[in-house]
């Protein structure tokens, strides 16, 4: 049995202010989603690696992995995203070997996820089926609708969700294809699998684990980066 990680690479980077999609701005010298298959390969646990992303962008990420950076071909495999991030999960799923065990779902603008959260993820995914990394809110969290109030949530119970999420490959197969032939629309992975009335495990992983969406998140991984490589934690 094999494990394998799949990075969504399909973002536009409309709130970004480059002319670069975010996925491909550079952070010390190298893009942002190098640093993040970096993670994925220290990690030892993953056989294949499969990237997403619009088709416009394969020849240009061939080129940049397997020429510029010298990637081990025979590891990744980029194919072509779809109109949704789940459109672009289940194609890589299709591809991926049936004897595949565990599937890590990542977003490729989080680089700083821990290998140790990557490791523990796959070995629960193993225990439970479905997990995913996430983070307890800590500010005040209030319904709002047409710019007013509704209500104030008890935030006691509420978390931000991360990524990877992490699945075993026959569960996670299994609810994307009840979504292609039944049109659900999710906002993530785990989202599947809540809707087949599955459990999913929550694995608090730590607030560096950040998305890189817009020119705030830039400047703040920037400083992260270089804080936690002199700290030798990164």
């Amino acid at each position: 049995m094999s494990n394998c990680a799949i990075l969504t690479a399909a973002g536009s980077g409309q709130r970004m202010p480059s002319s670069k999609k975010k996925q491909f701005i550079e952070i010390a010298g190298k893009p942002i989603l190098l640093h993040t298959i970096d993670k994925f390969i220290k990690a030892l646990c993953f056989e294949k690696i499969v990237i997403t992303c619009p088709a416009s962008d394969i020849v240009f990420l061939k080129n940049l992995l397997f020429s510029k950076f010298d990637y081990n071909p025979g590891q990744i495999s980029i194919i072509s995203g779809g109109k949704r991030r789940q459109d672009s999960v289940y194609n890589a799923l299709k591809i991926i070997n049936e004897t595949t065990e565990i599937v890590a779902i990542h977003d490729s603008v989080r680089p700083f996820v821990k290998i140790s959260e990557i490791l523990q993820s796959v070995e629960l995914a193993k225990k439970y089926g479905a997990v995913t990394l996430a983070h307890p809110v800590k500010n005040t969290i209030k319904q709002v609708k047409y710019h007013k109030v509704l209500k104030t949530l008890d935030r006691t119970n509420l978390w931000e969700i991360y990524t990877p999420q992490t699945f075993r490959f026959t569960l996670i197969k299994k609810a994307h294809e009840r979504a292609e032939s039944e049109n659900i629309t999710v906002r993530d992975d785990a989202e599947l699998i809540e809707k087949m009335g599955y459990p999913v495990h929550v694995l608090e992983g730590s607030s560096h684990n950040i998305k890189i969406t817009d020119h705030f998140d830039l400047m703040l991984a920037e400083k992260l980066f270089k804080d936690l490589y002199e700290e030798n934690t990164l």
